[in-house]
């Protein structure tokens, strides 16, 4: 049996390839009709998909030695899990190995090192570590301007997206608030600007929900080619909820 703190992570691994809900409170839906126009992100879901079971597998193995505390075995079953392709979960464990000195020297550049390698690949997690390494100093030069430049990537998407567009279904439907569609129409229109804004710089979360929103026509016109041009950018920025959003556009699900 796993322990909780393992079994989190594994639920939070990149190459997990699941029907993940559309945050911006719309129910992701396989579109009425295929989609046409998914080729420039063809080969990225293609390859994702060939490389998932593999992963894993891979990664589940790694839990068990984790949870067995045989972290030597693991350190190593990771080192070679990130040689052999992206593994950006395999990554930022092998990253908390050396913050933790198990199994490997305690280094906190070497934690570092690995952090910044998974964030770069999408782990927010990592991100979220890498933001922290910068503003402590921890591992690396302490820099606030990189902290504040992880923190956007890993952090701010989800938030800017959840509490705006709370606020905008506050005062549309008239709940806990006299019913304001100026209001709601405003704050709908600034968390878009506020992704917008993110979506400037590598972040596949925020592309990954404006992709959502042109698709379901949510505070903007419904507009396919920008929905897949967002989400195929969101797929190459190894969002892995993107795999999924692009393949309910091509007709399938997660599993087919």
């Amino acid at each position: 049996m796993l322990s909780p703190k393992w079994q989190r992570r594994i639920r939070c691994a990149a190459l997990l390839v699941a029907t993940i809900p559309a945050p911006m409170g719309t129910r992701l839906f396989a579109a009425e009709r295929p989609a046409r126009d998914l080729t420039p992100c063809q080969a990225l879901v293609s390859g994702y998909l060939a490389r998932a079971p593999l992963m894993r597998r891979t990664n589940e193995s790694i839990v068990r030695m984790l949870d067995a505390r045989h972290y030597g075995q693991a350190a190593e079953a990771l080192r070679s899990a990130v040689s052999r392709y992206p593994n950006a979960w395999a990554g930022n464990v092998l990253g908390d190995l050396y913050s933790a000195g198990l199994g490997v020297p305690r280094s906190a550049a070497d934690a570092f090192r690995w952090y910044l390698w998974s964030a770069h690949r999408g782990d927010r997690f990592a991100q979220r570590e890498v933001a922290d390494a910068y503003l402590d100093g921890e591992g690396t030069q302490r820099n606030e301007a990189a902290a504040a430049y992880w923190f956007r990537i890993g952090i701010a998407p989800f938030q800017i997206a959840r509490m705006y567009y709370s606020l905008s279904e506050t005062y549309a439907g008239g709940r806990l608030a006299p019913a304001n569609e100026s209001k709601a129409g405003y704050y709908r229109d600034r968390g878009l600007t506020e992704l917008r804004a993110l979506a400037k710089e590598p972040n596949g979360e925020a592309d990954y929900y404006l992709g959502l929103a042109y698709e379901h026509g949510a505070g903007v016109p419904r507009d396919r080619p920008k929905a897949v041009a967002y989400l195929c950018r969101a797929a190459a920025l190894q969002y892995p909820a993107a795999i999924g959003a692009i393949r309910h556009l091509q007709g399938r699900g997660p599993s087919q």
